[in-house]
């Protein structure tokens, strides 16, 4: 499913007004400011000179500053027109970085400082400053820095290297699985420990998760549920994803191609939703909730360098909430950097993708026996309930973690593969509903097409 191009632009405008204001405040309006949240009030510098210099990510632009003792922090602002709720966002990100310093030893940065749009005197929208972390980012030593459109794994990587960072990934992985919430939703600033073992945090607003904001910030759907909601069970949670994709198509103007594409996505979202129940792992659903974040993986990873290969930090907690168990099992999408999600073809990219689950598996099950005391039988270990999803459960849940799947998609193709009875029931949905969609969506396309031509020339800046 493509983008809104006319949300896009809104957002660009936004994005460009956010940058003029970011570039008169960088200088000593900056340096001064974030001097005042020193311990000693040191004056510091710009690290970089150029602006061009400094790190956008997709949602952040972060800057480097230097204090006169040497010491160095990392300022982090969310981008107007990239981050919608960006209040939220942030404070979610800074209780979900409190929890795990306080409850692993993942190489989280310290929070030095932080805030919502309210107390930033600059005027920049909520903010969060960690000491400057050195080293390598993992995603630079994975890609092929000579293919700056690639975002696939490079071919020449060691195995010996990929199982030396998928065994540190695992050791995180398995200590983020020992952190219990009772409810899903996100973490608030507040949390407590019900006993010595058992860690639980309040959980009290609805999940950000990263699938629901793209659908928001470039689809232009708000599928958000209001800000108090949590979720008691994953069947109920798994529903409203369900919908959330539903509302999506409904909504977005140019949410179909024509009317084939029509067809289609309205027969495979109805058929979706009835599988639902199907994939709900029942011994879960009640919890205990683990902590998922959609964007963990080695894209926001540092190594102390391209040989020890030694996770350094781990960076960027947004989109982090309490959520299913069976989701927080499931085999990642990052395995080869490139998602499954945006492939439309089963090629060598999907054998590569099974051939790194596996090292991932055998990483968990080697630190499930070194690292654990009291190791949990073996049908329960976070190894076997990844493995038990290697098939259709797998794609089900990539479906539920990503927006904009169309149904060419490998995670569609490969769920209809896994469900035998997936023709029976797209054949039992009402033509004559489907037809009415299709009428809807034509005309929707077309006021799409009318509003996107409003916009004149400016769209060509989207190319």
């Amino acid at each position: 499913m493509d983008w809104d191009s006319c949300t896009e632009l809104e957002n660009l405008s936004r994005t460009l007004n956010w940058s003029i204001k970011f570039q008169e405040c960088r200088g000593e309006r900056l340096t001064s400011w974030v001097s005042s949240f020193h311990q000693s009030h040191l004056p510091c510098h710009l690290a970089n000179e150029a602006i061009a210099e400094e790190k956008r990510g997709s949602f952040n632009w972060t800057c480097k500053v230097v204090f006169t003792n040497g010491e160095a922090w990392m300022v982090r602002f969310p981008i107007d027109g990239k981050v919608k709720n960006p209040d939220e966002k942030i404070e979610i990100e800074v209780a979900t970085m409190k929890v795990i310093r306080e409850h692993t030893d993942i190489p989280v940065p310290e929070v030095k400082a932080w805030g919502l749009a309210s107390e930033n005197k600059l005027e920049l929208g909520p903010f969060i400053i960690t000491p400057f972390i050195e080293g390598v980012s993992l995603a630079d030593f994975l890609r092929d820095q000579n293919d700056q459109k690639s975002r696939m794994l490079r071919e020449d990587v060691e195995d010996a290297d990929i199982q030396t960072i998928y065994k540190q990934i695992a050791h995180f992985m398995l200590q983020l699985s020992k952190l219990n919430f009772p409810r899903i939703g996100s973490l608030s600033n507040e949390s407590h420990n019900d006993d010595d073992t058992n860690f639980a945090a309040t959980i009290s607003s609805r999940p950000m998760t990263w699938k629901a904001h793209e659908i928001l910030n470039v689809g232009g759907v708000n599928v958000f549920c209001p800000g108090n909601t949590t979720f008691s069970s994953t069947a109920e949670y798994l529903q409203y994803v369900a919908e959330q994709d539903w509302r999506h198509l409904i909504e977005q103007l140019n949410s179909i191609d024509d009317e084939e594409d029509a067809r289609l996505k309205y027969t495979f979202w109805s058929v979706f939703k009835k599988l639902v129940p199907r994939f709900v792992s029942h011994d879960y659903d009640r919890g205990p909730f683990k902590l998922i974040c959609d964007d963990f993986g080695p894209a926001n990873m540092m190594v102390n360098n391209t040989k020890d290969l030694k996770i350094v930090a781990v960076l960027d907690w947004e989109w982090s909430y309490a959520g299913p168990y069976q989701l927080f099992c499931a085999p990642p999408r990052w395995l080869v950097i490139d998602r499954p999600n945006q492939w439309a073809c089963e090629d060598e990219r999907l054998q590569r993708y099974s051939k790194y689950l596996d090292i991932l598996i055998q990483a968990l099950e080697k630190e499930e026996v070194d690292t654990s005391q009291d190791i949990a039988p073996m049908e329960e270990r976070l190894s076997t309930m990844m493995k038990k999803q290697k098939e259709g459960q797998m794609w089900f849940h990539h479906i539920i973690w990503e927006g904009f799947n169309g149904p060419k998609c490998v995670p569609f193709q490969k769920l209809r593969a896994a469900v035998p009875d997936f023709d029976e029931l797209a054949a039992a949905i009402p033509e004559g509903e489907r037809n009415e969609f299709v009428k809807t969506k034509m005309q929707h396309l077309r006021d799409y097409e009318k509003k996107l031509d409003g916009y004149g020339d400016a769209v060509k800046f989207l190319k």
